[in-house]
């Protein structure tokens, strides 16, 4: 039997970026010639040829390797066609002899051995945050929290992230049906599909501040001195929905509480440094960066679903680009939407199958694409909101061949 291992996401090599706790560090050794005096050039061979041993030895098939800055510490961007990814590498050791150069590097490696799916940053839609009980803002006047909270959800991934393209923010509240003011998913997954189309994103995010009420903590000191001290809660709810399929990726809760250092009569600017740099607005940031990385590691193995937004000159165009990692030659093929009758009558869905029509990125812009056809007919097979999967076409897949 043999066993198809494709070389089908990208890497991005980013110093300094957090890795979690379950990344692997793995060493690598490279050599490379020195050639008409030009060490610098050598050092980046030898860098090439190192991190190429320590993807093997980390379960990764190597398709291709562009050192985008060179040098030996400033070297910032490395992009890698692997099924794992770098979070960080070091220099360990590097030693000239003659008209040769070897550098050892440590590189941190999340591998991702059963995750075979494209490496796209996937799009996102950042929308409200709705605020369970109004009440309990009422200390301090921070009625604003959830529109505050969703935009600087939104900027962190924009400024922060390299796997989530945040395209959208809407801070305006959704009028939901309050009947269901405890359990909104349903809802939230009927107005997640309309956004998708409209917005052009294949994933939606929604939170829900469940509590913000605040109560007195009395505690005694060994003199058996009483002094009480405000303190206040904060549970946030994150969802994250498939627009596409229809489906809820990820639940998430946070929660914990702070001391309130203002006085009760204080009210507050959200959006000031006042009420950020207290304990309570840093516990809410950490809450902040913390969702950051949640949705990067629920989406990552998460196939991208490109939609057609545009036909023209007998040509295709997708509605992701450059920004998500979309390069000139990848290849996508079309896939049918199946939608099932339910029970009840309604519609359940869709399924997705494999259409034999496959294209070619000819073109990128920065969240567009420009594909053509292998086939001049197969033009018209395809309209606006179909929907796209990339395929592998990669000469360096391995076969295992098991006796």
């Amino acid at each position: 039997m043999s066993l198809l291992i494709r070389a089908g996401l990208t890497l991005v090599l980013l110093l300094g970026a957090v890795c979690p706790s379950y990344a692997v560090w793995f060493e690598g050794e490279g050599q490379a010639k020195i050639r008409d005096g030009q060490v610098d050039v050598a050092r980046q061979q030898a860098i090439k040829d190192a991190l190429l041993t320590l993807m093997y030895r980390g379960g990764a098939s190597v398709k291709s390797l562009q050192v985008v800055k060179s040098g030996v510490l400033e070297t910032d961007e490395l992009t890698v066609r692997t099924n794992g990814e770098v979070y960080d590498m070091k220099l360990l050791v590097e030693t000239i002899n003659e008209d040769q150069i070897t550098v050892k590097v440590a590189a941190d490696i999340f591998p991702l051995n059963s995750c075979e799916k494209d490496s796209y940053a996937k799009t996102l839609f950042v929308g409200p945050f709705q605020l369970q009980k109004r009440e309990h803002a009422q200390l301090g006047g921070i009625y604003r929290t959830p529109e505050e909270v969703s935009q600087r959800l939104f900027y962190r991934f924009k400024n922060k992230s390299k796997r989530i393209d945040a395209r959208h923010l809407m801070t305006r509240q959704i009028a939901f049906d309050g009947r269901y003011s405890n359990d909104i998913e349903p809802q939230m997954l009927k107005v997640a599909r309309s956004l998708s189309s409209q917005y052009d994103v294949q994933y939606i995010l929604f939170g829900k501040i469940i509590d913000m009420s605040s109560y007195n903590e009395t505690t005694s000191n060994l003199l058996g001195i009483n002094s009480t001290v405000k303190q206040r809660n904060f549970q946030l709810r994150l969802y994250v929905i498939d627009g596409i399929n229809g489906e809820t990726i990820l639940r998430k809760s946070y929660g914990s509480n702070r001391e309130w250092p203002f006085d009760v009569t204080m009210k507050l600017d959200v959006t000031g440094e006042t009420f950020w740099s207290s304990d309570y607005g840093k516990l809410i940031d950490s809450y902040i960066d913390q969702s950051v990385v949640d949705v990067e590691d629920a989406l990552y193995c998460r196939q991208s679903l490109a939609k057609v937004v545009g036909l023209y000159n007998d040509q295709v165009v997708i509605n992701i680009g450059q920004t998500n990692g979309v390069r000139k030659g990848d290849k996508f093929e079309l896939v049918r939407q199946q939608y099932l009758m339910h029970l009840d009558g309604g519609l359940r869905g869709p399924i997705f199958n494999a259409d034999d029509t496959q294209l070619t990125v000819v073109s990128v812009q920065s969240d567009r694409s420009v594909l053509r056809t292998e086939r001049f007919s197969d033009m018209a097979n395809i309209q606006i909101r179909d929907v796209l999967v990339a395929v592998s076409d990669d000469p360096f897949a391995l076969t295992d061949n098991a006796n």
